[in-house]
Order: structure tokens, then C-alpha cells, then sequence
């Protein structure tokens, strides 16, 4: 979920934000899971085709994935309606391995934490 409103989304590799479509985001601010202070500008992008273009820049509060929350995480508002929800590298480097098994249809986030021993 993306600040408690429960979405789907596409895991991609190769996207390095959270993208967004323009439908979602409208929805969001909508009914109050953005606010107009989440939003933080303009920025440019390159998708798939090599195409470069300017998406809105906005401060995700929070994603839960399962029972993992983030905070404070960039995402881009793509300005296309079809555009699919993309959960890029912003997220996966917050973790210490991410494993997919492909035969169970099952992502597991492991978070690794490292201990200093005085």
C-alpha cells in the first residue's frame, strides 16, 4: 500500500523510482493519500524505448509491502493514464537480498541487519 491505500504493483527491475500513472495519482490527491505538499516538482526520465520525457516528482509517506514499511521514498507520476504501477530500485535497495521464486509466484524481502559488537 502507498500511505494506506492498498495497490498493485509491477516489480521492475529496471525502473529506478516508484512510477505512478496519472490516474493513480489524481485519485490519491483526490481522496487524501497525497497531499499537495508531496508533491516536490519536476523531473526527467528515461522509459524503456530510451525516450526521454518529464514526469511530477512526489514523497511517497509510506509503503508497506506485507509487513515491511518504508518511509520518505521518490516516485515519479508518469503523464500517461495507462501507465502500469512500477516498484523500482528505490524500494529493492532498501533491503538486504530480494528473492523471487518464480514456480510459487513469491517475492521475499530480506532485510540483513549488521551488528557491532563493542
Amino acid at each position: 500500500s502507498i500511505n494506506d491505500l492498498p495497490m498493485d504493483f509491477i516489480l521492475d527491475t529496471g525502473c529506478s523510482d516508484i512510477s505512478l500513472s496519472s490516474v493513480e495519482s489524481e485519485f490519491m490527491l483526490k481522496n487524501g493519500y497525497l497531499k499537495a505538499s508531496d508533491i516536490k516538482g519536476k523531473t526527467r526520465y528515461t522509459n524503456a524505448t530510451g525516450e526521454t520525457h518529464t514526469a511530477k516528482e512526489i514523497l511517497i509517506r509510506e509503503i508497506k509491502l506485507g509487513d515491511l514499511v518504508l518511509h520518505n521514498l521518490r516516485a515519479s507520476i508518469i503523464p500517461n493514464q495507462k501507465a502500469p504501477l512500477l516498484l523500482g530500485q528505490n524500494v529493492l535497495t532498501k533491503f538486504g537480498k530480494v528473492e523471487i521464486d518464480h514456480k510459487q509466484q513469491i517475492i521475499h524481502f530480506l532485510i540483513l541487519q549488521v551488528l557491532t559488537l563493542f
